[in-house]
């Protein structure tokens, strides 16, 4: 609720200023209200007289004894009133009045309570708890597939009992479905909360296969719909234990998102695992964008949850898994409803008062009133009826009566309690289609919540249809379908508080319209509502939605906030204008959808709606002269205006303020979506800073006096944000109205889980309608067993016992506990087959499930990325990976690594023009921190591959059918995030049996320090390994050359090369043999060779000795200014060559340095120098920088930006360098270091470029 902080003060403020103020009863103990009173009792007779010492005892003793007063004498001043005593008061067939049993303006009658007792209207049978029993039946507990249900099931013997009326389930749903409806059947009820069908699964829903045969529609010819239906497959296991039931039903979407079905089974072939459908879906079974999803409900196998029953209608007996409401009380309040006709049936009746009375537990409705005028239903509360709730000018699709007259006008429902309605709440139609004039009904001051449970699909809160019909000041939320359907003409929706709504479906709204082929329906009003908290987790769900070309609408001075999707979406209409509307977090404020629009011939308007509209004006004379015309002069204008793109709708001085959710990239700088920029804005305030709201953290959205939008939007209006909703009690006087927590119920005191796996704690509060119902979940050790604000406990990262503690949130004292114990398990964190979902990764057009050759992949499409739902902070993550059939340049692949925000680290793969490819590690700002690059493109076209990334800390490894690829540390990693893919410049990436699994210290790799190897032949070289993870304790291995011939080695790494030729060293694992790592050795001349683009190779590289790309991507070393290189390798004879490229600009006094053999103790050095004069010089120097030989160039031997091809030979003491082939230096050190490391140094260079740096045997 909006306004639980804003307390007394505001509470007596609402009286004060409140234009729509509660209505009570003016009744109270006989003789003090005038005219004539007559009561009934629970204990009284219809033999007596009606007087409060000789009460009646039913309400339709009390409606005759006022017909035969009005016949005798008429009604006395001040009308009658029927005072009902304190109790329960069970109806077995509706209370019917018509006309002679009307009061007058002057004269009403009034069903109400006695001041100050509370009397209940039931259309329900009492159980005695006695009456439940343990189940000892074998067969019946032998189908029960929960072991701990068996134990605790109980059952009633109906029959015995007497009840024998149990109802039977059947088809209802979405248009046609309701063809074959009946009458709902009975329903238990618990301290008068509904208990739960049993059902699969308990709380979440699955969905169809594939679609084997979708059945006949609705277009089908001789209604074919009705008599057969479709065929899919499923991939869960559930209905193997199934085979005994014979009345299993599923709920759900089996095609469109709006085409909500309840839909019997015909047949299941568990073998084929296949379900057959009894009736046809409206469009079939297909697969639409929004997923398709069902429950499975009515098994006697599937009582497993608190609350669940099943009714055995051969034998009678209800069977019942106790709840909490259930235990905890000697004598509950048990209930199975009976009523199948409306409790109220009221025609052509008015002036007739319902008050202060409590109307429950039917499998109808409460009330129908068609025709009269001015009965009012007030201070009452209405719940737990199945069909309906309250139908004003509509009849129930069960209990049709005769009826001849004119719709009823001026019919009220005020300060009404109105909950757990199975249906539509509240029904109001009426007006006059012809005249126009309204009906002036209306739904005021009242709390609706919680309604459609049974049907599910277009029954909302509130359904508005007919002319000027009202609902005002009222709360409503929580349901699964819209909040307000809203049909015909002038209707006003003002004043009220809309929330939770359109949980369970989408492409609906809050308050939805549907009337673009009946363009003269129009003037409804949306005024000064609250909206908030809408499709927030949802899509498809907005707040206001006119849809398919929805016309003439004014949407003024609401408060629309945390709307997930669109505030407002427009789908085509016109003339829709809005006005002085806040919008705060809201997604997409106004949304001006296009996709409709458009004057194509197979577009919507000229196919489909123009065809309809010309029709409808031909029918009507185009409106001339009709009240249509008068009211909506724009109709004169209908065809010249451009239907096919509308430009008749505004969208002005409205404010939009986003603090906390970032509003769409697609809305433009007034904050709307507009595609073709047909909507007239004006005055809009899109701003960063707040607006000016009393208290928006607090939830007073009240503005300030001294509010910045007055001033930004000159003439915005002070919308009463205090008077929105409900003003003093909904629901009668009797009693405080105030439902504290009593206690905290945990049904399962113990609970054992595996680590990383998640149980959800079954828990409740009593009473159940407690005012603030939230609970708290707390562990003692999180390290051992987490929990989540929903309950759901996680076993942690170790084995162990610990205690979570259930509280109130409203009164932590209040509290149960829970013994959780942790083991070790298979280590298993999260897997994902998408043989039975998605679970948790995302679906939408760009990721899907595929089923190829039999096996269900997730597909990525081009540009897309998907997440999974959990994070994780440290994980061994495989995953099968399919390529698609064409992979060709530029093609990205990025793995996210614990992605919080918009940053992550990330393993990417890309291939190259080139025909290379490459695994990468970023950071999260793109940084490259480790790149392996591949001569040929690793991820071959229509192949399948395993992939395994290990993530410990900031190191992160990756393998590709267990072959290692790349291995690097991120120091700024995140700490935990999702994971999840990215696939770009491909078709697309196909997924599976992704699976995220506890790191250990298992060996999972080896990782040579060099994958390549050249030697001479004589020569000897430590192989150096690293194993991953680093802790791991499996760090034993063997080594084998694949030709010893050419190169040996021994136990402990050493090669030595024999002869000239190529083989492959292998390391192997001693803990797990599986796993290795070969390195090829070549044995030739070249001892060492570096071209740079797969890394330095031995060569350090830092910013300042770095790897820089060309423009051609060819790969050089490029040394800085006073930077030193020296290769990790020693040397004794060699013969350097290389490819040296200077810069762009070549200064004096420049100088480049070869090293030679260095040491400890120094180096032979060869240098090259530039000087003022224009000349050049190589020198040759000794340890102590000695000139031993110098050769002066009359100019500058290397010019600038020119490449050059160097040769350095060094046998001994004998040194030479040739640049080009041209000798340019040769002398003889005597005092040269016999072995050492080779490199190069530069000053006064901006640089120096270096490639395809080869160290060769002399010749």
């Amino acid at each position: 609720m909006k306004k639980r902080l804003l307390a007394a003060l505001m509470a007596g403020l609402l009286f004060m200023t409140t234009p729509v103020p509660a209505v009570t009863s003016s009744v109270s103990a006989e003789g003090t209200n005038p005219g004539k009173t007559f009561y009934v009792a629970t204990n009284g007779s219809d033999s007596n007289n009606g007087t409060l010492n000789d009460p009646f005892l039913t309400l339709e003793k009390a409606r005759d004894a006022i017909r035969a007063l009005k016949a005798e004498d008429g009604l006395p001043e001040g009308g009658v009133t029927v005072m009902l005593r304190e109790g329960r008061y069970e109806r077995t067939a509706s209370f019917e009045l018509r006309q002679q049993d009307s009061g007058e303006a002057d004269k009403p009658i009034i069903y109400t309570a006695y001041p100050g007792e509370s009397v209940t209207l039931s259309g329900s049978k009492h159980l005695a708890k006695s009456a439940f029993v343990p189940v000892t039946d074998s067969a019946i507990l032998g189908r029960i597939i929960s072991p701990e249900a068996r134990t605790k099931v109980l059952a009633a013997d109906l029959a015995a009992l007497g009840i024998t009326d149990y109802g039977q389930l059947s088809r209802h749903g979405y248009y046609l479905a309701n063809d074959l409806s009946e009458v709902p059947p009975m329903e238990l009820y618990v301290a008068g909360e509904g208990m739960t069908l049993a059902r699969w699964p308990n709380e979440s829903t699955v969905q169809m296969d594939e679609i084997v045969d979708p059945g006949p529609t609705r277009r089908d010819p001789n209604g074919e719909v009705h008599t057969r239906g479709g065929t899919f497959t499923y991939t869960y296991d559930r209905p193997q234990y199934w085979t005994q039931a014979d009345d299993i039903w599923l709920d759900g979407i089996f095609g469109y998102s709006w085409e909500w079905s309840y839909n019997k089974i015909a047949s299941i072939d568990t073998a084929a695992k296949t379900i057959t459908l009894r009736y046809g879906e409206m469009s079939g079974l297909f697969k639409n964008w929004y997923p398709d999803f069902h429950f499975a409900q009515n098994l006697l196998e599937e009582i497993d949850m608190p609350g669940e029953y099943y009714i055995d209608r051969t034998a009678g007996k209800l069977y019942f898994l106790p709840n909490a409401g259930f235990t905890a009380s000697a004598d509950p309040d048990i209930e199975v409803t009976m009523l199948k006709t409306p409790m109220i049936n009221a025609l052509n009746a008015s002036y007739i008062d319902f008050s202060e009375l409590m109307l429950e537990n039917g499998r109808d409705s409460a009330a129908v009133i068609m025709g009269g005028s001015h009965m009012r239903i007030l201070n009452s509360e209405i719940r737990n009826f199945t069909n309906s709730g309250v139908l004003i000018n509509t009849q129930s699709r069960f209990y049709y009566s005769n009826f001849e007259g004119a719709p009823g006008t001026d019919h009220d429902i005020i300060s009404t309690h109105i909950h757990h309605i199975g249906g539509t709440a509240v029904t109001l139609t009426g007006g006059n289609k012809t005249t126009l004039q309204p009906g002036n009904n209306a739904v005021e001051n009242s709390h609706i919540h919680d309604f459609a449970y049974y049907h599910k699909a277009y029954n909302p809160g509130v359904l508005l249809s007919g002319v000027g019909n009202r609902m005002s000041h009222n709360e409503l939320h929580d349901a699964p379908h819209p909040g307000v359907l809203i049909f015909g003409n002038d209707h006003t929706v003002d004043y009220n508080e809309i929330y939770d709504v359109c949980t369970t479906f989408s492409d609906l709204g809050a308050i939805y319209m549907n009337a673009g082929e009946q363009p003269h329906e129009r003037g409804t009003v949306i005024k000064r509502n609250y909206f908030h908290n809408i499709g927030e987790s949802k899509a498809g769900v907005e707040g206001v939605y006119p849809d398919n070309f929805t016309m003439g609408l004014t949407i003024d001075e609401n408060i629309f906030y945390k709307m997930g999707n669109s505030a407002i979406k427009n789908n085509g209409g016109a003339h829709i204008q809005t006005r002085n509307n806040i919008f705060i977090d809201s997604k997409i404020p106004y949304d001006y959808a296009d996709l409709y629009l458009g004057d194509e011939p197979d577009d919507q308007v000229p196919l489909n709606y123009m065809p309809k509209w010309q029709a409808l004006f031909a029918a009507n004379n185009n409106f001339t002269g009709t009240p249509y015309m008068a009211k909506y002069p724009e109709l004169a204008d209908f065809f010249t205006e451009n239907r096919y793109y509308p430009d008749t709708n505004t969208f002005q001085g409205n404010v939009i303020y986003n603090p906390v959710v970032t509003r769409s990239v697609t809305t433009n700088v007034y904050g709307a979506y507009d595609k073709f920029g047909l909507v007239q804005y004006a005055d809009n305030w899109v701003t960063t800073a707040d607006p000016g709201f009393t208290n928006l953290a607090g939830g007073d959205l009240s503005l300030r006096p001294d509010a910045e939008v007055f001033s930004a939007i000159p003439g915005f209006p002070d919308i009463p944000f205090a008077d929105i909703g409900i003003n003093g009690k909904a629901g009668t006087t009797a009693g405080t109205g105030s439902y504290p927590v009593q206690q905290v119920v945990a049904y399962d005191q113990t609970i054992t889980v595996d680590r990383w796996k998640t149980v959800k704690l079954r828990t409740a509060v009593l009473p159940w309608n407690a005012d603030d119902p939230a609970l708290t979940f707390t562990s003692a050790d999180p390290a051992v067993a987490s929990v989540d604000s929903a309950g759901v406990v996680t076993g942690g990262t170790v084995v162990g016992s610990t205690v979570i503690t259930v509280a109130s949130a409203e009164n932590p004292l209040l509290s149960a506990q829970v013994s959780v114990t942790v083991e070790a398990g298979d280590g298993v964190m999260d897997f994902t087959n998408f043989e039975s979902g998605a679970n948790g990764w995302s679906q939408d057009a760009y990721r899907s499930i595929e089923k190829i050759s039999g096996n269900r992949w997730y597909k990525v499409l081009n540009g897309a990325s998907s997440l999974s739902a959990k994070s994780f902070s440290e994980y061994e993550l495989s995953f099968r990976l399919k390529t698609p059939a064409v992979m060709g340049d530029n093609v990205t692949l990025y793995v996210f690594d614990r992605q919080a925000g918009s940053g992550s680290s990330r393993i990417g793969y890309k291939t190259r023009a080139d025909g290379s490819s490459a695994w990468l590690l970023y950071n999260s700002a793109w940084t490259v921190l480790k790149e392996v690059k591949l001569p040929e493109h690793d991820l071959k076209p229509n192949t399948e591959y395993n992939v395994k990334m290990l993530v410990k800390g900031g190191d992160i490894s990756l393998y590709l059918d267990g072959a290692f690829r790349l291995k690097g540390n991120d120091p700024g990693h995140n700490a935990e995030g999702k994971v999840g893919f990215y696939v770009n410049n491909v078709s697309h990436m196909l997924f599976d049996d992704i699976q995220f699994k506890a790191p250990t210290t298992e060996l999972a790799g080896i990782i040579p320090a060099e994958r390549e190897v050249r030697l001479a032949a004589g020569e000897q070289k430590q192989l150096h390994l690293s194993f991953d993870p680093s802790d791991t304790p499996d760090t034993e291995v063997t080594w084998q050359s694949a030709n010893p011939a050419v190169a040996a080695v021994d136990q402990t790494g050493v090669v030595s090369a024999v002869y000239e030729g190529n083989t492959v060293i292998t390391a192997v694992s001693v803990a797990n043999p599986l796993i290795k790592a070969d390195i090829a050795v070549t044995v030739s001349n070249i001892m060492h060779e570096t071209t740079f683009e797969n890394g330095g190779n031995g060569w350090p590289v830092d910013p300042n000795r770095s790897i820089s790309a060309d423009p051609d991507g060819n790969r050089r070393y490029k040394l800085l200014n006073g930077a030193t290189a020296l290769l990790e390798r020693s040397f004794t004879s060699y013969q350097l060559e290389f490819k040296l490229k200077t810069p762009s600009v070549m200064p004096d006094n420049g100088i480049l340095y070869l090293f030679d053999r260095q040491d400890s103790a120094g180096s032979t050095r060869i240098g090259y120098r530039t000087r003022a004069d224009g000349t050049s010089a190589w020198i040759l120097y000794n340890t102590a920088w000695l000139k031993l030989t110098e050769s002066v160039l009359p100019g500058h031997d290397l010019q600038p930006d020119t490449e050059y091809t160097v040769k350095l030979t060094a046998k001994d003491g004998d040194i030479s360098v040739y640049v080009d082939g041209a000798l340019r230096l040769t002398g003889s050190d005597p005092g040269h270091r016999p072995s050492g490391k080779v490199g190069f140094y530069t000053s006064g260079f901006d640089y120096m470029l270096f490639d395809d740096i080869v160290f060769s045997v002399m010749p």
